[in-house]
């Protein structure tokens, strides 16, 4: 074979990489829409899960088209699961990418590792949601509203960066029809687990907690993946790479999210947006 043509085969090939993860996996990413909770009820709550974001020090086009996209879909409530901003991320950003938002929509996060680590203040961050319709939380549950159905979102800290507290979460929780666990490590569901059981184990019977459904991010997807296997994850990882886990409630979803860590780019692990049609 001619040399000249396997030299420019592999420029091609280099220059066709690189477009993907650069370009296409990160600005058009995937909306995948699942139905969970109660079949045949007519009665469905449309949640949008959104994570590790990754915001920098600037709002780049793709963060617009993400709004654009979210508006469009006209979720009840956005579920932020931790990482909004960058290890090196400052407030502008997010503040604008906030601002693109429907305010009229619900939102409720969770703090994520690199959220901790950036130049952006907890109480920042909880101004930052207070201001457009938001609730950041700290190891506390809150319950939502939609036509007479409610929904609790328990959300814990990061358990890298944070100092995540399930008991204290859940303190005031009893159980509950429709229970939803934020977390941002889908490892972290791992002492959950344990903790739940401990916790139900001194409760009498119409006081157990039952979480439905734990939705995470923080492992990308893998990010970078070649041949389905991902050479690096994030500290604190786990077994967990993307998309549904557990055989039993709670049912654990893991995001691949939105931005990108350490390295700008990703590879077989296309940015995603997660729907949830929730059956109440």
């Amino acid at each position: 074979m001619n040399k000249k043509f396997i030299k420019w085969g592999m420029i091609a090939s280099a220059g066709m990489f690189l477009f993907d993860a650069l370009i296409l996996e990160k600005y058009f990413f995937e909306v995948n829409v699942f139905e969970i909770g109660k079949r045949g009820t007519g009665k469905k709550v449309k949640l949008l899960l959104l994570t590790d974001l990754h915001l920098g020090k600037r709002l780049s086009p793709s963060y617009e088209k993400l709004a654009g996209k979210v508006n469009e879909i006209d979720p009840d409530l956005i579920l932020i699961a931790g990482d909004l901003v960058d290890e090196f991320g400052t407030f502008a950003p997010a503040l604008k990418f906030f601002n693109l938002l429907n305010k009229s929509i619900p939102k409720v996060g969770i703090m994520g590792n690199h959220d901790h680590k950036s130049e952006v203040s907890l109480l920042e961050f909880k101004q930052l949601y207070a201001e457009n319709n938001g609730t950041l939380l700290m190891n506390e549950s809150t319950a939502f509203s939609f036509g007479g159905n409610r929904i609790m979102v328990t959300g814990l800290d990061d358990f890298i960066e944070g100092d995540a507290d399930f008991s204290k979460a859940v303190k005031d929780v009893g159980r509950e029809e429709n229970h939803i666990l934020l977390i941002h490590s889908p490892k972290q569901q791992e002492k959950v687990l344990k903790k739940t059981k401990k916790i139900n184990a001194d409760r009498s019977e119409d006081r157990q907690l039952d979480i439905q459904y734990i939705f995470a991010g923080h492992n990308h997807g893998g990010q970078v993946r070649i041949l389905g296997y991902a050479p690096v994850m994030p500290e604190k990882s786990g077994k967990y790479m993307n998309g549904w886990y557990n055989n039993k409630p709670p049912y654990l979803y893991v995001s691949k999210g939105f931005g990108t860590s350490t390295l700008p780019f990703r590879f077989c692990a296309r940015s995603e947006v997660t729907v949830f049609n929730f059956g109440v």
